[in-house]
């Protein structure tokens, strides 16, 4: 197991180990979502296969910290045929009661992609656009880098690729009722060299206690791929989760 794959399921599995030790609402540190099931994709890979995703966020005072992974393997006919690992930190810094700072890394290793790993460091200035009982929607925009490594040729060259980029984002999230959540996320990260766009659009529900189900439909666009792959990859997913 690589260090990149070893990071992913270190960071799963404090996730998950929070839910489980967090005592009562009141006192717990950590809350999030821990989720397992199947998925239908179509682009590079076009497959049903079994997808877990785990985050955790933690607010203290002004300061809030989010982590997140996911982890997607596929196998046909005993040859692994998708495998990606994704992995997000962000700290931001509340300043006012809706304007914010943040800082946010991520990376990516998708083996079928064409890529050996994407990886992007951002800062900048976040506005809570709406809150109240029911809604949040936040957006931020920043500077940052891209490093990205070509495993096969594309329109840009091959081997190593480091670019400024302009992270945009927006979350949305809306409370229909005390059981069901709808929440949109869009990232637009814009650079020289090319732009990777990513929207996820779900809906949670909740069956009893924590547990529940989330139906998700998530998009990404590369505007440069290497040779012999697409453009965009679409993945819906449907799986059981633990909130806590």
């Amino acid at each position: 197991m690589n260090y990149f794959t070893s990071t992913l399921v270190a960071a799963a599995a404090t996730v998950a180990a929070n839910a489980a030790f967090a005592q009562d609402a009141a006192t717990k540190l950590w809350k999030g979502d821990v989720e397992f099931g199947y998925y239908q994709q179509d682009g590079n890979t076009e497959e049903s296969s079994v997808v877990s995703k785990a985050n955790g966020k933690r607010k203290n005072g002004q300061w809030t910290y989010d982590i997140s992974a996911e982890a997607q393997n596929s196998e046909t006919t005993g040859v692994r045929s998708a495998e990606r690992y994704f992995l997000n930190n962000r700290l931001a810094y509340d300043f006012s009661e809706f304007n914010y700072t943040f800082g946010y890394a991520s990376a990516v290793k998708d083996r079928f992609s064409g890529f050996v790993y994407q990886a992007t460091v951002a800062g900048g200035y976040g506005r809570r656009l709406l809150k109240n009982d029911r809604i949040t929607w936040d957006a931020e925009v920043g500077p940052g880098a891209r490093m990205s490594e070509f495993e096969t040729e594309s329109n840009a060259g091959d081997g190593q690729i480091t670019e400024a980029i302009l992270r945009m984002s927006t979350d949305f999230a809306w409370a229909l009722s005390e059981t069901a959540t709808f929440e949109q996320k869009l990232t637009v990260e814009s650079g020289d060299e090319n732009t990777v766009s990513r929207s996820i659009t779900s809906l949670k529900t909740k069956i009893v206690g924590g547990l529940g189900l989330k139906i998700s439909y998530t998009m990404e666009y590369n505007e440069i791929v290497p040779n012999d792959t697409v453009h965009m990859d679409r993945e819906t997913a449907v799986t059981v989760v633990y909130s806590f």
